[in-house]
């Protein structure tokens, strides 16, 4: 009887052994699980809030990741979830993107941007605390997500929120969004422009149909340049009229000399014009084709970026100082 009271009593305690270790354990089990981005975004918002002084200024500087789309939805359900807790007060993101551009930074804020640039941006945007954050492939079906709270004063972490995402149907379609984010009208013109330099605009951005305005331009060129060597090398001079000079010439033999110089005079001008027509043709077909070019669907986005030798961004001379001014952003219509 003693040895089975024993074993129920060890049984048990094991049993409440088991259940205390799963309950203490359950919060890193839980932060390693893949949890959906939505549910990703509500806890990160959680820890802010837990960290943040009641009514304070926050604003949600930026969400780096190679998903454009994917970034701004980030940004714009931290900024409703934010300020729908009426616990802070949310800096509008329009606010932001202003202060920064007015203040020469990066409306994306990549990490060339110092610590005291940062520390910076406190008394320009009037808030004590930032959110940064970075959305990351780990592999082909891997993403985390990081989500920072930085006091601007102190210049500590408020909150640090990290969680694997899950690959689930939201986030295929989030990225698809920003991945198939087409050229804007400026861009399109940007290409038509360089395209008269033999299609560069359409060739340097993946267009293989640039290679039509380099080969119909080429032949114009070739058209131009056969006028005017056969203009060289087989125009004869303008014939003397009859009966004129030394060398006088009979009716007959200055009518077939007008014949063949007035061929040739008008055999180089046909060339010539017809090289011209064509190029123009080029030149009117490369303005065209930008309009049909879509971005590739590559997860790369560094590939979908503006790789323009000739740039429509718009930039400062001076990126640093206080008086300096820089917009880093395309133009869009």
């Amino acid at each position: 009887m003693f040895k089975k009271t024993i074993i129920v009593f060890v049984f048990l305690a094991l049993i409440v052994n088991n259940t205390i270790f799963s309950q203490n354990t359950l919060p890193q089990s839980t932060s390693s699980r893949a949890v959906a981005i939505d549910t990703a975004i509500s806890n990160a918002v959680r820890g802010i809030l837990a960290s943040a002084p009641n009514g304070a200024r926050v604003a949600v500087l930026n969400i780096s990741s190679d998903f454009e789309h994917l970034s701004n939805y980030i940004i714009n359900e931290l900024n409703v979830n934010l300020a729908n807790t009426r616990a802070v007060q949310v800096l509008p993101r329009t606010t932001v993107e202003l202060e920064l551009t007015n203040r020469g930074f990066d409306s994306q804020m990549t990490g060339s941007v110092s610590y005291e640039s940062l520390r910076s941006l406190g008394p320009f945007l009037g808030v004590g605390t930032i959110i940064t954050g970075a959305f990351t492939r780990e592999s082909a079906s891997n993403y985390s997500l990081v989500i920072n709270a930085i006091n601007l004063e102190s210049w500590t972490y408020q909150s640090s929120y990290r969680a694997s995402i899950l690959d689930n149907r939201q986030l295929r379609t989030l990225i698809a969004g920003s991945e198939n984010e087409d050229y804007t009208i400026g861009e399109r013109l940007g290409m038509g422009a360089l395209n008269i330099f033999g299609g560069v605009g359409s060739i340097t951005k993946g267009g293989r149909t640039g290679w039509l305005v380099t080969g119909i331009q080429g032949v114009g060129l070739i058209t131009i340049l056969g006028g005017l060597v056969y203009g060289i090398l087989q125009v004869p001079s303008p014939p003397s009229e009859p009966g004129l000079g030394n060398n006088a010439i009979t009716q007959d033999e200055y009518q077939a000399a007008k014949d063949k110089y007035d061929f040739s005079t008008g055999l180089r001008r046909g060339l010539i014009t017809a090289g011209s027509v064509v190029i123009g043709t080029g030149i009117v077909v490369g303005f065209i084709i930008p309009f049909f070019h879509h971005k590739s669907n590559n997860t790369n986005a560094s590939l979908t970026k503006n790789n323009f030798p000739f740039s429509l961004d718009l930039a400062s001379s001076n990126g640093h100082d206080i008086n300096g001014f820089r917009v880093s952003y395309n133009i869009k219509f």
